[in-house]
């Protein structure tokens, strides 16, 4: 019968228990609870005694193991499955990050349960970097991108570098995975001519404060739908506003079209969103943000540059995230040095901001002028 002893000199109780070959053993406990290292020992017994029957399970001793992990030190052993691992990540999500993101995340999310099929009801232990690899192979094969695909890798890494930090899994899979080659389309701009075009025909004052915000302050599509009285500094003459996307305060002097165009806005009102009514839409759907835009585009007869994707979906060249591309380039076409262009658009490493940078040919051409000549340009070739 299982039953404690203490030894000199050692401050841990001494569980002691028959093995399954009859044999009394002896084993440290590793506390100093009496009631606890009690209750080990008839926990370890009664391993040793359905061992001896025959009829432990890699189920039960699970069990086990798990009852008195929970009696002695209040955890579980147990891992929850797939499905409800991610599930309470999703729920996580959604209470710190955009509406956006956790949608973005919800939808990687439900591919990779149906790609585990029935395997998501088991727990979460189980995913290995099989499991991710395949999930990878199924996305590519289905049509998706491969800079799609390796988003999705993103978020299933984020999700399980969670679980192995807090302990649910010993190693998060997702970096022994080798990720495909990203191929992107290049994003095109639009003209100053155009953007003007633009607002000219925007249809309501909101939406014209969104093409004057894209295009003179460089913000992405939900930053200047949720640009605030407050983000606007008239005695500095700054607009400042953290990014949503990468959380980083970003100052960016109002240019004189900025200016007029609040001063236009203030006979409103100057509290709130700038944008009231376009500040409760998402940039996603069919009556979103961003289809919204395009279609101001089309009626201002421009072209969106829609092309074939590298996945399965038709890529738009020219959409508002260009007023982005087009106020960075329309800086550097200025003479505008890179770092001070970083700052403005609150990219953080060069690599980031580079695709954003489209040089005119006149700035090319100059460019080329400005190497120097040889010094005698005249001389004829000689004959080989």
């Amino acid at each position: 019968m299982a039953s404690v002893t203490k030894r000199k000199k050692s401050r841990f109780w001494t569980a002691c228990y028959t093995d399954r070959d009859g044999r009394q053993l002896k084993r440290s406990s590793k506390t100093t609870d009496r009631n606890q290292a009690l209750q080990l020992a008839i926990e370890w017994e009664e391993v040793e005694r359905k061992a001896r029957q025959g009829v432990l399970t890699t189920t039960q001793l699970k069990k086990v193991l798990n009852d008195v992990s929970e009696k002695i030190t209040g955890d579980s052993l147990v891992a929850p499955t797939a499905k409800a691992y991610f599930e309470d990540w999703l729920k996580g999500i959604a209470a710190r990050n955009a509406p956006t993101t956790h949608v973005r995340y919800e939808h990687c999310v439900k591919l990779f349960l149906d790609f585990l099929g029935g395997r998501a009801e088991k727990p979460v232990t189980t995913i290995n970097a099989k499991d991710i690899e395949g999930f990878l192979t199924m996305r590519l094969e289905s049509g998706a991108a491969p800079k799609t695909a390796i988003v999705d890798l993103k978020t299933l890494n984020t999700a399980l570098r969670r679980a192995e930090n807090y302990g649910t899994i010993l190693k998060n899979p997702v970096p022994a995975v080798r990720l495909p080659k990203a191929q992107s389309s290049e994003r095109e701009v639009f003209t100053h001519a155009e953007v003007q075009k633009l607002y000219n025909l925007a249809p309501t004052l909101e939406w014209q404060t969104l093409i004057i915000l894209g295009y003179f302050i460089g913000a992405r599509l939900g930053d200047c739908a949720r640009m605030k009285w407050d983000n606007v500094d008239p005695d500095e003459g700054l607009i400042i506003y953290e990014q949503q996307k990468t959380g980083q305060k970003v100052r960016v002097p109002m240019h004189y079209h900025v200016m007029n165009h609040l001063n236009l806005l203030a006979d409103y009102g100057t509290v709130g969103f700038l944008c009231p009514k376009l500040a409760t839409k998402g940039p996603a759907g069919k009556h979103g943000l961003s289809e919204g835009f395009k279609r101001i585009a089309r009626k201002a007869g421009l072209d969106l540059g829609e092309v074939q994707g590298k996945g399965n979906r038709k890529f738009t060249k020219r959409t508002f995230h260009s007023l982005r591309h087009s106020f960075n380039s329309a800086l550097a076409n200025a003479g505008i040095p890179e770092e001070i262009r970083m700052k403005l658009t609150g990219h953080s490493s060069k690599p980031m901001h580079a695709p954003y940078t489209h040089l005119e040919m006149g700035t090319l051409e100059k460019a080329v002028k400005a190497l120097p000549m040889f010094a005698n340009p005249s001389a004829e070739p000689t004959a080989q």
